[in-house]
């Protein structure tokens, strides 16, 4: 093994290497978690972990059953994690105390905002490089138009 703890690797044929752009798949002991349907009858098995290029692999051993994962990019677990903040913050405040409500939606409503702008940022709504916002409009009342700033 080339790796502390890794088991043999295993050995692409000439296609799959050639596929994947490695010669071997590095692996790892471990126990993956297995249950019967409901949860019931739960316990640890032993298992590997496999490196497959971008994606990883579990192999329960035991059951002869394997499961592929691939690595979520940058953008979309930034996406989920914005996602999940803003359904949290959509919550009202479970104790009744007003300063907490009062907060949480002063939070939504900045979290609209940086929304918006990201939004204008995505579609590129800059006048010039130094990335100053350009807005169509001299009118004085601009932020008084529906939108964000409601």
């Amino acid at each position: 093994p080339s790796d502390e703890g890794s088991l043999e690797p295993i050995a692409l044929t000439e296609a799959a290497s050639k596929q994947w752009g490695i010669k071997n798949l590095m692996r790892y002991p471990g126990k993956g978690h297995v249950a019967s349907k409901g949860f019931v009858n739960k316990q640890w098995m032993d298992g590997q972990i496999i490196l497959v290029g971008e994606y990883f692999s579990f192999a329960w051993l035991p059951i002869g059953h394997q499961i592929f994962f691939g690595r979520p990019s940058a953008e979309l677990t930034l996406k989920m994690l914005k996602k999940h903040k803003m359904a949290e913050l959509s919550k009202p405040a479970s104790h009744g105390d007003e300063n907490v409500d009062d907060l949480a939606e002063m939070r939504a409503f900045a979290m609209r905002c940086m929304q918006e702008t990201q939004l204008l940022e995505d579609e590129e709504y800059f006048h010039n490089d130094d990335r100053e916002l350009f807005f169509a409009s001299d009118d004085e009342k601009y932020y008084q138009q529906e939108g964000c700033f409601e």
